[in-house]
């Protein structure tokens, strides 16, 4: 319990900062990203404690994978973001799609069928996660600056 006070006291701070930054329009609204990312892994903390002291610690952040999907895809609706900023959340997309298959491949292949619908359940779990967080990014209004590929 004294675990949870301490990483608290050191992300609570550090949200807010985020917070902050956010309102600086040549970050393209990254700090906003960095932040449901922050909210994201803070929640699903205790599901990851849970598997990883179960023995199930190549899942353990499987809900947060799954979130970071949602949110990586949400962020990217409606803004024009760089090129740059394009090609980090696209490098951070598919590495995140990568680690889920290789999740997949892995409790397919060790645990069967029990492997995977435990796999289904968290992933369901981390989706739901990401959709829920996914609302800050999507009423947030966007920062219009840069070119984007991405654009019409």
């Amino acid at each position: 319990m004294q675990g949870l006070w301490i990483k608290l006291l050191i992300s609570l701070p550090l949200l807010i900062l985020l917070l902050g930054l956010d309102q600086v329009s040549a970050l393209q609204g990254l700090p906003l990203l960095l932040l449901t990312l922050a909210l994201a892994l803070l929640i699903a903390e205790t599901l990851r404690v849970r598997l990883r002291a179960g023995g199930r610690a190549n899942i353990a952040m499987l809900p947060f994978m799954a979130a970071t999907l949602v949110l990586l895809l949400a962020f990217c609706k409606g803004r024009h973001v760089t090129q740059g900023v394009l090609l980090l959340i696209t490098t951070a997309t598919v590495f995140d799609i990568l680690m889920l298959a290789l999740a997949l491949i892995g409790e397919a292949t060790k645990r069967g069928v029990k492997g995977l619908l435990e796999f289904a359940g968290l992933t369901c779990v981390g989706l739901t996660l990401g959709f829920a967080l996914s609302v800050i990014l999507l009423t947030a209004p966007g920062h219009t600056g840069g070119v984007s590929l991405a654009g019409p």
